[in-house]
């Protein structure tokens, strides 16, 4: 064979193998379809979501070996790694860090070691200790730091009976004194109703009492506690497994305010030491002189007294590891796929700490928030198999679940300043948390299959309608509005991680139903969670983000009271 027939057959071949490839290009495009993104096609695979899957990974996700998802732990890593194998599993893509499920961020806080309180007499001129005790892993003092304290504080102690100013009632606990540079010692539980008169008005709660004395440049407050003196000793034993401890946290990319916590006090004082600067003999005199204060309430009037507290922190600045949970399912419609719903939940519990009346003391946390988690993960999974029938919807969807919610909002807020998807890709989210349960006015009524929707109308009537739409071809519950409202005294819809994409103005909807007698308690266990009702909200927020995703436009922000309240406040 010549050279011209080799080179001419080599032309041939590499014509045809090149025909041979672009057919089989064609032929494997023709065998690939496009998806439907029919929303009736979507809605049949909420039948995926079901008890026996939320049963099953809820169980293993709230059991003690999880030892209570505590930010920062190993305990947190372990439950970070459980949610990454199983949307791995189901099939979803990563999208954090370097191409994983997780992205990571640092926690910065303090290791509480001890706080050394000193009380002082300065009666003429003079100044003398009459007690001294040091909170410790190790001991107990007369004071138990409920929370704050990160500063040392020293300050004269003012007693302003119970705390509130309430006119119409003529009740003025803390008119006619100065608050500003002061410890403000009060009693702890507020007379609202005796004997069914109201003698204070109910909206001034505990809350609210702490914010007014606050305001007004107290130091800290002191709180003498309804309990005796042995009651409060062993409470002040059970808070020594605070110390030892890292405390409250902040992000470290934060300023040191942030970080830092409330620096201020707030300190229940021994019942046996309150009397005594009060210059009364006794507890059972303390107990007489508070009923006495009840009975005649508007006649009280508050008083400086000659004593002084020494609030005395130590501390060692400390940083750990969290991290968030991501995975991503994209939509299939070639405009709207760039655009996000994140769906949202908090893994993280409160971790190991007291012990309960049966010692238990591990939180398993299986209602807040390992029902939204666990119901997330079923969601994802519903999806995906839809996907597996080439069944997509048109937006793509971020499963998001945060950490360090309990260490206040955290984690939502790491996503919210460093987002994968950028805000203005995001057109809504759905934030799910504790809804496994029923709270008491609902087991009043026997309703139970509910949730309360915050967010919706209150931000954006148009993502309110979707959701309300999706409802009615899915779970088909009761849509409550109790607590929808901004000027609800509760402020339920700034308390959970939706808030951090609201605040960016991303229209955001939280399902939530209630807290109960088990919340933040060891008792918050598997075998109390209600599986098909929680089945039905899940289906719910499945047909919710069907018809968010599916929706010809993305709703938007279009209450202008929200976006007053948001607009200037500093976060």
């Amino acid at each position: 064979m010549n050279t011209r027939t080799v080179v001419l057959s080599l032309i041939l071949a590499i014509l045809f193998i090149g025909c041979a490839g672009s057919e089989s290009s064609v032929q494997e495009e023709q065998s690939s379809p496009t998806p439907s993104t029919n929303s009736s096609a979507l809605l049949e695979y909420q039948n995926e979501i079901s008890s026996a899957y939320l049963k099953k990974h809820l169980a293993a996700f709230s059991a003690d070996s999880m030892k209570g998802r505590e930010a920062g732990t190993a305990s947190e890593k372990k439950a970070a790694d459980y949610l990454a194998a199983e949307y791995r599993e189901i099939g979803l893509k990563p999208v954090g860090d370097n191409n994983t499920y997780f992205q990571s961020f640092k926690l910065a806080g303090a290791k509480s070691d001890s706080v050394v309180f000193s009380v002082y007499n300065t009666e003429s001129d003079q100044k003398k200790l009459i007690d001294h005790s040091t909170a410790s892993k190790n001991s107990s003092a007369n004071f138990i730091r409920r929370y704050g304290g990160t500063d040392s504080l020293q300050a004269e102690i003012v007693f302003a009976g119970f705390g509130v100013a309430d006119s119409s009632r003529g009740v003025q606990h803390l008119n006619d004194v100065e608050l500003k540079g002061k410890w403000v010692m009060v009693f702890e539980k507020i007379p609202h109703t005796v004997d069914e008169d109201t003698l204070i008005n109910p909206a001034i709660n505990t809350r609210a009492r702490f914010q007014t004395i606050m305001s007004r440049g107290a130091k800290g407050m002191l709180i003498i506690p309804a309990a005796t003196t042995a009651e409060f000793e062993e409470r002040a034993q059970k808070a020594q497994t605070n110390y030892g401890k890292v405390g409250r946290l902040g992000l470290a990319y934060r300023d040191k305010e942030s970080a830092g916590g409330f620096s201020k006090g707030y300190n229940i004082i021994n019942p046996s030491l309150a009397a005594r600067i009060l210059g009364l003999e006794s507890e059972t005199a303390l107990a007489v002189h508070k009923q006495g204060l009840i009975e005649d309430v508007s006649a009280f009037k508050p008083k400086e007294l000659p004593y002084q507290l020494s609030h005395i922190p130590y501390s060692t600045q400390k940083e750990v590891d969290s991290r968030n949970v991501l995975a991503f399912y994209e939509g299939a419609d070639p405009e709207l796929k760039d655009e996000v719903v994140v769906l949202t939940s908090h893994y993280d519990h409160v971790g190991v700490g007291a012990p309960d009346s049966t010692g238990d003391r591990i939180y398993n946390g299986a209602d807040d928030d390992g029902s939204g988690t666990i119901g997330l993960l079923n969601v994802a999974r519903a999806f995906a198999k839809a996907g597996e029938n080439n069944v997509k919807p048109k937006r793509s969807i971020l499963f998001l679940n945060v950490s360090a919610e309990e260490k206040g909002l955290l984690g939502s807020r790491y996503y919210s300043d460093h987002p994968v998807f950028s805000m203005e890709q995001t057109v809504a989210n759905i934030n799910i948390d504790m809804i496994g349960r029923i709270d008491r006015k609902h087991e009043e009524e026997g309703i139970e299959n509910y949730s309360y929707i915050i967010g919706g109308d209150i931000i954006s009537s148009q993502l309110d309608s979707l959701v309300k739409a999706g409802n009615e071809r899915s779970g088909q519950i009761k849509l409550s509005d109790r607590y929808n409202d901004l000027q609800d005294p509760n402020q339920f819809y700034r308390r959970s991680d939706h808030w951090h994409f609201g605040r960016k103005g991303v229209p955001f909807v939280f399902f939530f139903t209630g807290v109960h007698e088990d919340y933040h308690r060891p008792s918050d266990e598997v075998h109390k969670i209600r599986f098909d009702k929680l089945t039905k909200i899940v289906r719910t927020i499945y047909g919710s983000t069907v018809a968010i995703t599916n929706a010809e436009r993305a709703p938007e922000v279009d209450n202008q009271k929200f976006i007053e309240i948001t607009k200037d406040q500093n976060f």
